[in-house]
C-alpha cells in the first residue's frame, strides 16, 4: 500500500521543481518586445513590434524619436501620456535614466514641483493615442500600409 505513494511523490517533487527553476531561471527578455496593447476610443490595436521591424524593415528610432541617453528607446507613455493629468506630473520623471530626457520638454532640469507658468506648453505635446495615430498613419500612407477611410479595421479591432 505504501509503495502507491512514491510515484505520486515523484510527480509531485517533478513538478515543484519545474516551478522552482521556472522562478529562479526566468526567459531572458527579447530584444525587441514582442507587442504592444493599444487601448484606444478606435478600436484595441495590437502592435507586433517584430513584424515591423524584421518584416518591414523599420528601427527603433523610426517610432521613438531617439533613445535619449538610455540604452533601450523610452515607452511611448513616457512621453505622451494618456492624459496630462496630475497622476502623469507625478510620476513621468521616474521613466528616464538621467535628467538629459528633461530637456526635451522643460527648459531646465526641474528640481521640485514647478509653477503653473514653468509647466511645458502641453499643447503643443501630443497625447499617447494622437501620437500614434499620427506615427502610424504617416507610415501608412507613405509605405504602403493600410491607409484611408476604409481600412480601419485593419489595425483597430471592432
Amino acid at each position: 500500500m505504501k509503495n502507491r505513494y512514491i510515484p505520486i511523490t515523484l510527480i509531485v517533487a517533478v513538478c515543484l521543481i519545474a516551478a522552482a527553476a521556472g522562478f529562479l531561471f526566468p526567459p531572458s527578455e527579447p530584444e525587441t518586445p514582442v507587442r504592444v496593447v493599444l487601448d484606444n476610443s478606435g478600436g484595441r490595436v495590437i502592435f507586433t513590434h517584430v513584424t515591423h521591424t524584421e518584416d518591414f524593415g523599420y528601427e527603433c528610432s523610426d517610432c521613438h524619436h531617439d533613445e535619449i541617453g538610455q540604452d533601450k528607446p523610452l515607452p511611448c507613455g513616457s512621453c505622451h501620456p494618456k492624459a496630462f493629468d496630475e497622476k502623469f506630473r507625478k510620476a513621468h520623471q521616474k521613466n528616464f535614466a538621467n535628467t538629459e530626457a528633461c530637456l526635451r520638454c522643460h527648459e531646465n532640469v526641474p528640481t521640485g514641483p514647478l509653477a503653473e507658468e514653468d509647466r511645458p506648453d502641453t499643447e503643443n505635446i501630443p497625447l499617447r493615442s494622437e501620437a500614434f495615430h499620427t506615427q502610424c498613419m504617416s507610415c501608412h500612407e507613405n509605405d504602403g500600409g493600410p491607409y484611408g477611410e476604409n481600412s480601419c479595421y485593419t489595425c483597430h479591432a471592432r
